[in-house]
C-alpha cells in the first residue's frame, strides 16, 4: 500500500482521523483485523507517549485493541510509488522531525504498520512517527544518529596554512598574510562522500562536507577565528599576523566541518553537527630587523 504521511519542518501534532479507507481492503481470514481497527482512526506524527501506547494493547489514540497486535516501521520514502518515484520523500522524512531546527526523536520519520499476532494478512498503515524506535518489535533502519556517525567518520582533507613573504620567513613587526592549502586525499567543501549502501540498510546516502568556520594558530599563543575567510595573499588577503618577537613558530589552521546529507538522490538537507579537524602544522621562522648604514 502506498502512503507517505511526511509534513515539513512542523511540530508534533497528534491527529485523530476518521477509519483508513485501505481498512475495508483487508485480506484476513475470519475478520479479525477488521474488528480490532473498526472506527479506530491513523495518528500523523505521533508523539512518545503515543507510541507508548502499542506496548499496552491500544492504538495510538489510546483506543485497546480487541486482539494482540505486532507492529511493522519503514521510513517514510520507502512507501513512494517505484514507477515514479519522489526524489525528495526522503528528504521529507528528514525535515519532518525537526522542529525549530531540533531533532526529534531518532531525527527520520517512520510509517507505522499493523496486523494481528499470528496473522498472515497485509499490514495496514497506523500512522507516523519520529519515535519508531519506541515501537514494539520493530526495529527502525536508519537513524540520523547513524547519519551524524558516518558524517564523523567523513575521510576529511585538512587544511594546511600558506605564508607571504614567501619561504615561511618573515621580519617582527611584519604583517604575514595566510591562506589554506587543501590536501589531496579527503573530502574537501562542496566534494560528495558516497556512503557503502550497505552500511545504510540499501539506501544511498551521500554526505557533503562544507566549512563551518577555520581558526587560525599561529603558535606564538594567540589564534584568529572563528572565520570563514580562506585567506589570501597581499594586498587583499583579510588573514594576517604578526609576531612581535624574534623565533621559530609553528602555525595551523582548524577546520570545523559541517555538512549536507541527502538520501537516494534528494535534495540536500543540513548535518546538525559539526566535526573540527586539526590541520598539520606550518613552521615560520621570524627574524629581527637589523640596521643597516650605508656610506
Amino acid at each position: 500500500m502506498n502512503k507517505t504521511a511526511v509534513a515539513v519542518a512542523v511540530a508534533l501534532t497528534v491527529v485523530l482521523g476518521a477509519v483508513h479507507p485501505a481498512w475495508a481492503q483487508v485480506s484476513d481470514p475470519g475478520g479479525a483485523f477488521e474488528q480490532v481497527v473498526e472506527a479506530q482512526g491513523t495518528t500523523t506524527h505521533a508523539s512518545a507517549a503515543s507510541v507508548g501506547n502499542l506496548g499496552q494493547g491500544k492504538d495510538l489514540g489510546g483506543n485497546a485493541f480487541g486482539v494482540p497486535m505486532v507492529f511493522s516501521v519503514r521510513i517514510a520514502c520507502q512507501a513512494a510509488d517505484p514507477g515514479d518515484p519522489d526524489p525528495s520523500a526522503c528528504q521529507k522524512a528528514a525535515l519532518g522531525c525537526l522542529t525549530n531546527g531540533v531533532q526529534v526523536g531518532i531525527g527520520l520519520l517512520y510509517e507505522i504498520y499493523a496486523r494481528p499476532a499470528g496473522s498472515s494478512g497485509a499490514w495496514q498503515y497506523v500512522g507516523s512517527t519520529c519515535f519508531a524506535d519506541q515501537v514494539p518489535g520493530a526495529s527502525p533502519t536508519l537513524s540520523m544518529g547513524r547519519i551524524i556517525d558516518a558524517f564523523h567518520l567523513t575521510p576529511w582533507a585538512t587544511a594546511t596554512v600558506l605564508t607571504q613573504p614567501e619561504g615561511n620567513t618573515t621580519l617582527v613587526s611584519l604583517p604575514v598574510y595566510a591562506r589554506i592549502s587543501w590536501s589531496v586525499q579527503g573530502y574537501q567543501p562542496g566534494e560528495v562522500d558516497t556512503l557503502d549502501p550497505a552500511s545504510m540498510f540499501g539506501l544511498t546516502v551521500q554526505i557533503r562536507p562544507k566549512v563551518d568556520h577555520y581558526t587560525y594558530v599561529w603558535g606564538d599563543g594567540t589564534s584568529t577565528g572563528p572565520s570563514r575567510s580562506d585567506g589570501g595573499v597581499w594586498p587583499s588577503g583579510d588573514i594576517t599576523h604578526s609576531y612581535p618577537s624574534p623565533g621559530t613558530y609553528q602555525a595551523r589552521v582548524d577546520t570545523t566541518f559541517t555538512g549536507d546529507f541527502r538520501i537516494n538522490g534528494g535534495p540536500w538537507t543540513h548535518i546538525p553537527d559539526t566535526v573540527t579537524i586539526t590541520g598539520p602544522t606550518t613552521t615560520i621562522t621570524v627574524h629581527a630587523a637589523k640596521a643597516v648604514l650605508v656610506g
